[in-house]
């Protein structure tokens, strides 16, 4: 008897002219007029869900290499048009259930993407009645036509979640989810509870390799994994790759079974490493219900701003501050080195007795030790000095962090190598092999999607990722990745790809089994293999040893250890949202202020240490929480996007690389315009220095707005070039950067002030979706991109008084409460 194996299920080898991909096929599926070719793993996971959704799976969750990509629209147009077919036809059951098809992400664009996308000759915007949520619950479609969700009850909707939770009065059939839109965990929450709260038959989600979907239903779980992606390609074969529509790219080159290792020592790195290490492992183990001493939570903080940096701490400290990521190493060194545990008892004061002098010690040793003169630093321009001579005409790509941690790489990249900082945090180009030199080099931070490419492209990460981010080694973005990780810490990145990948296999295991698709290929589990090195960086001499070795025995203890240090570095550290400190604890209660606005009677909690979007008069501006009045009007985000309008605008008129460039030219001149002031001494002296270059500018308190950002840039450019001049910056005044940054400014302040004359018109006809003067103002200044779903994205509320203040939960700040939180007075806030 033959064998019959998951791919003889999900790509039958006989399939007819009847077929569905056959049928599509044939009439040829076209992206902006050039031809779509659904690949054999298209076919695979469009198949596989048809079979879960056919036998009564209520949620399915597909789990793809990280990148960005588009197969969440995918999903909703093949299940709205086998549901169409099966209309037509009225033959064999079809396997989605009655109700509207919702595509739910974080600006996914599905309305725009479905209307560059035709089947021969038909639109499928039309053809499968494609409509978007607007925030106030009801729909409309391409031509502008408002209904009730109700009225289309076998449409196919659009739900972009920075509107927040609308509801559609109706319950829904399907609701995909493209949780590779979403940043955090609480926006996919969100959308689970969108979904209950509409009653969903069924559930799908797409997700990148390595994210988990958490307890709250019975998952079917299939994670493409590197061994199943060789089976498909080995098996089947690939196609030609073009756009995001489809997975063919990740076939494009046989895919790695598991990331690769550069392996460097540093004795005196490595023990004050594990000194810390292991003292916060101590602390954890403190079995008390008080929060952690400060001090100790600012080691943890220290020690990750300090393990993932590779050049000057105070270079890096410099952006960290700029882009509002938190305290710099030097002012957290400056509070562990003073911070006392005195007064304690207790736990806390035998930790104190104990565990507190050597951990201290430890993180303060390292912080002088990488402070001076990082020898990681050599390292990585070692590393791409191999790359480039041993992977040549690869484009490099290196991953941090941070954004913060990605512009003072770069910086230090650049110093190095040449070139400008800015070109390297641009994205590479997909499609494209770039050039040797510094085109090839780029540094880009883990927040940064890259589409899937079928060129060649090698990641380095530093570092072992977080367990929550294991899944980066195994991204689609590139074809080979090397994590760069110190001997003790080898085994312990060697174990959490071998957890992982036994993870995936066990999930598909047992889908495979409920689903009766017959045999799975058995996973390899090879011991990672080192690309590079061990390498002594102590000394002068980064060349590799010739026989690479690793204290096993070390390497194993310190893996159980790290473990152990990964959970409360994660809780004390966790990526934050725009404007919000990235060393805040995820959970722990931030400072708030009560608003009660108008006409709902909504109390929003705002930290009360931001500043946020007010229109006053005809101006657009931005105001600390502590100026707001009675009588305020405050733009305030709807949902999961919690961005300004402006900055929403401004990403509409250009790509992510585009906006990244602007904030690190920005960032140029505030860090220009500070070391001038620091040279001088005070404003008046750097408005004294201006003058004497012939400048304008009427006070020294405007000058001191260019530096703490109230105001982008000087409105004459060549203030922009005087300060570069006096600050002795290269980066500004080489290649014509000063002339780029005041074209920039320019455009946003026009931006600005047509917010200013047209933002609350523009919301309200964007509210009645009729296009008046006020959005043909904005849709002309945006490059004629209609941007009424961008204004659908916030709430214009009056304030009708300002409260007092207490601490709330970071999750809870900015966002709507519920009902009884609602109803309560601001002026109960202590």
């Amino acid at each position: 008897m033959a064998r019959v194996t998951y791919l003889d299920c999900l790509v039958p080898p006989d399939a007819g002219p009847a077929d569905f991909f056959e049928r599509v096929q044939a009439l040829r599926m076209t992206d902006r007029g050039r031809t779509v070719d659904l690949g054999p793993l298209d076919r695979a996971t469009l198949t596989l869900l048809s079979r879960a959704l056919a036998s009564d799976q209520r949620s399915v969750y597909l789990s793809l290499p990280r990148g960005r990509h588009d197969l969440a629209v995918l999903i909703g147009i093949y299940l709205q048009l086998i549901r169409r077919g099966a209309e037509l036809t009225g033959g064999s059951p079809c396997p989605v259930p009655d109700g509207p098809v919702v595509v739910v992400g974080l600006r996914t664009n599905v309305t725009v993407r479905l209307a560059q996308l035709a089947i021969g000759r038909q639109n499928l915007s039309r053809a499968l009645r494609m409509q978007r949520i607007r925030g106030d619950g009801r729909v409309v479609d391409l031509q502008g036509k408002i209904t009730r969700a109700v009225d289309s009850p076998s449409g196919l909707f659009y739900l972009n979640t920075a509107l927040g939770r609308p509801s559609l009065g109706t319950r829904v059939g399907t609701v995909v989810i493209d949780r590779t839109s979403m940043a955090n965990d609480q926006s996919w929450e969100r959308a689970l509870a969108w979904a209950s709260e509409h009653d969903a038959a069924r559930v799908v989600a797409v997700a990148d390799l390595g994210t988990q979907p958490g307890s709250s239903r019975a998952w079917t779980q299939w994670p493409w994994t590197p061994a199943l992606r060789t089976d498909v390609r080995h098996t089947l074969g690939h196609r030609p790759t073009y756009g995001p529509l489809t997975s063919n790219a990740l076939l494009a080159h046989r895919p790695a079974a598991a990331p690769s290792a550069a392996v460097y020592r540093h004795e005196q790195l490595a023990q004050l490493y594990r000194t810390v290490v292991a003292g916060v492992v101590a602390a954890r183990r403190v079995h008390t219900s008080e929060p952690w001493p400060q001090p100790i939570a600012d080691a943890v903080r220290l020690l990750n701003l300090l393990w993932c940096s590779w050049g000057s701490i105070g270079r890096q400290d410099a952006w960290q501050v700029l882009m509002g990521r938190g305290s710099s190493a030097r002012a957290l060194a400056r509070s562990v080195s003073h911070g006392t545990l005195e007064g304690r008892a207790g736990p806390w004061g035998l930790f104190r007795e104990t565990q507190w002098p050597d951990l201290r010690r430890g993180v303060l040793d390292l912080y002088e030790l990488l402070y001076e003169d990082n020898p990681r630093r050599h390292l990585l321009l070692a590393l791409i000095d191999w790359a480039r001579a041993d992977r040549a005409g690869v484009p490099v790509l290196v991953r941090t962090r941070s954004r913060s941690a990605a512009a003072a790489v770069a910086e230090e990249l650049a110093d190095a190598l040449g070139g400008d900082a800015d070109s390297l945090l641009l994205a590479p180009r997909p499609g494209l092999a770039a050039s040797r030199g510094a085109g090839a080099l780029h540094v880009m931070p883990y927040t940064e999607r890259l589409a899937w490419d079928a060129s060649p492209r090698l990641e380095l990460h530093l570092g072992v990722p977080s367990a929550l981010r294991t899944g980066v080694l195994f991204s689609g973005a590139a074809d080979e990745h090397v994590a760069v990780v110190e001997q003790s810490e080898y085994t312990w990145l060697e174990r959490s790809a071998s957890r992982a990948l036994h993870g995936w296999h066990e999930q598909i295991r047992q889908s495979a089994a409920v689903l009766r698709l017959g045999e799975i290929p058995e996973p390899a589990a090879p011991p990672l293999p080192i690309a590079y090195g061990p390498v002594d960086i102590s000394g002068p001499s980064s060349a590799p040893d010739d026989s690479p070795q690793c204290n096993s025995r070390l390497a194993l203890d310190l893996s159980a250890l790290f473990e152990d240090y990964d959970a409360p570095a994660r809780a004390i550290c966790t990526p934050a949202g725009p404007g919000r400190s990235a060393t805040a604890p995820a959970d722990d209660p931030a400072p708030a202020t009560a608003v009660l606005t108008e006409p709902e009677g909504t109390v929003l909690w705002l930290r009360s240490d931001e500043q946020v979007d007010v229109l006053i008069g005809q101006r657009y501006a931005r105001v600390p929480v502590a100026a707001l009045t009675p009588g305020s009007r405050l733009l305030r985000a709807r949902g999961d996007g919690q961005s300004r309008l402006h900055d929403r605008l401004v990403m509409v008129m250009h790509d992510s690389a585009e906006v990244t460039a602007m904030d690190t030219m920005i960032g140029f001149f505030r860090q220009a315009i500070t070391a001038v002031h620091d040279q001088r001494g005070s404003w008046p002296n750097v408005l004294t220095a201006l003058k004497s270059l012939g400048s304008e500018v009427s006070s020294w308190q405007a000058v001191s707005k260019w530096a703490d950002g109230s105001v982008i840039a000087p409105e004459d450019p060549q203030d922009i070039h005087r300060v570069a001049l006096l600050a002795r910056d290269t980066r500004l005044t080489a290649g014509g950067t000063w002339q780029r940054l005041a074209r920039m400014a320019e455009e946003l302040r026009r931006l600005h002030r047509a917010l200013g004359h047209s933002a609350a018109a523009a919301m309200t006809e964007a509210a009645r979706g009729t296009e008046g003067p006020a959005l043909r103002q904005l849709k002309t200044l945006c490059s004629g991109i209609d941007v009424s779903e961008v204004l659908e994205e916030f709430d214009l509320v009056v304030v009708r008084c300002v409260g007092g203040q207490k601490s709330v939960p970071t999750a809870a700040l900015g966002r709507i409460p519920g009902p009884r939180s609602a109803s309560s007075s601001p002026q109960e806030a202590p």
